[in-house]
């Protein structure tokens, strides 16, 4: 029986991003983030940008299925997925400690595939992207803690040239 939802999860660099496009070519339904951090340079609208008030007055009003906070020198830049965006939604990325915040129940009707691609895949990956709002090797860092010990996920990927056919077979 295919599983509701289809969560992406993996360290910065790792093609969540590219494999979300491409579901979303097929077909899929997608969500929109919301996230107070600045734009990227050459980013699309991928993201719904708002500023701390409005995101942390959403959680107030429980209205975030899950969301994260980081500290980047100094400032606060949240990360999250409304409930409503989850309902309406197939295919998603979350971080583990977003995978965290969720229901059980929301958890057991999710597919969740890991990419776990190698850290100097994943570096080259970032550099190219020229990404000024984040320093990369603090992402990188990061990332390491954040996957320390995460087994929460039914397919685990290591191959960086992945096949996006395999990952819906499994899924459906």
């Amino acid at each position: 029986m295919k599983k509701e939802k289809l969560i992406l999860v993996g360290g910065s660099g790792s093609g969540k991003d590219y494999l979300l496009k491409k579901l979303i070519d097929k077909g899929y339904k997608s969500y929109q983030k919301i996230t107070t951090r600045p734009k990227r340079k050459n980013e699309l609208s991928e993201y719904d940008f708002t500023d701390n008030n409005q995101f942390e007055s959403l959680i107030n009003e429980s209205k975030m299925i899950c969301y994260q906070d980081f500290n980047i020198k100094g400032d606060i830049w949240y990360y999250g997925i409304t409930k409503e965006n989850f309902n309406d939604s197939e295919v998603f990325i979350m971080t583990p400690h977003e995978l965290s915040m969720m229901s059980e129940s929301d958890v057991k009707s999710s597919f969740i595939v890991y990419l776990n691609i190698d850290r100097k895949v994943r570096e080259d990956r970032l550099n190219i992207r020229d990404d000024n709002n984040d320093d990369v090797k603090r992402r990188l860092d990061a990332d390491e803690k954040d996957f320390q010990g995460f087994r929460s996920y039914d397919m685990m990927l290591t191959d960086p040239e992945f096949e996006m056919d395999d990952i819906i077979s499994l899924w459906n």
